[in-house]
């Protein structure tokens, strides 16, 4: 009998442009900001985008490498887990994860997809359908929601961010 592959999914609007959302996507050390239980993330090859580009994201569980497997030039890009040159950590025999632009009127939306076989043959199987599923959908959609909160936040201060044009000493209360 084969393995099972389980593809759980998320997705959340983001109240930007398309393009604006993608200039964010595309910066792979930002997963930090919005993927849970992500601490920090570093790249690891020359490559910081596009077909080949890998990062380490250290996590509450230790250290993760992903590498970028297939990309999608202004939409998005799925990524490989992996340890070294191991496949991903227990309880996944092999796993990827895909971020998914679409335009939505003048916004866009997010849609990630965590796709994943299970180890351990049968009692994986059975793992995945009482626990694992249920986690792995939650983490999904928490990722989704996150990544559009944090670009929709970046988008924000770098729009009230001073500029040249800004007078310094006002704020609040102050007049000019």
């Amino acid at each position: 009998m084969s393995p099972s592959k389980t593809t759980v999914k998320g997705e959340a609007g983001i109240d930007l442009p398309l393009e604006r959302a993608w200039e964010l996507l595309r910066d792979l050390e930002r997963a930090k900001h919005y993927v849970p239980g992500v601490t920090d993330v570093e790249l690891t090859s020359e490559r910081t985008e596009g077909l080949g580009a890998s990062r380490r994201v250290i996590t509450d569980r230790g250290p993760m490498d992903e590498t970028v497997v297939r990309w999608n030039e202004g939409r998005g890009f799925v990524i490989r887990l992996h340890r070294d040159d191991e496949g991903p950590p227990p309880p996944f025999a092999e796993a990827s994860f895909e971020y998914a632009l679409e335009p939505a009127g003048d916004a866009c939306r997010i849609r990630t997809a965590l796709s994943y076989t299970p180890r351990w043959g049968l009692p994986g199987r059975v793992l995945d359908a009482l626990v694992l599923r249920r986690a792995t959908q939650r983490m999904a959609r928490q990722v989704a929601e996150g990544l559009a909160r944090h670009y929709e936040q970046a988008a924000v201060e770098a729009t009230s961010a001073p500029g040249p044009s800004r007078s310094r000493g006002r704020g609040p209360g102050r007049s000019a």
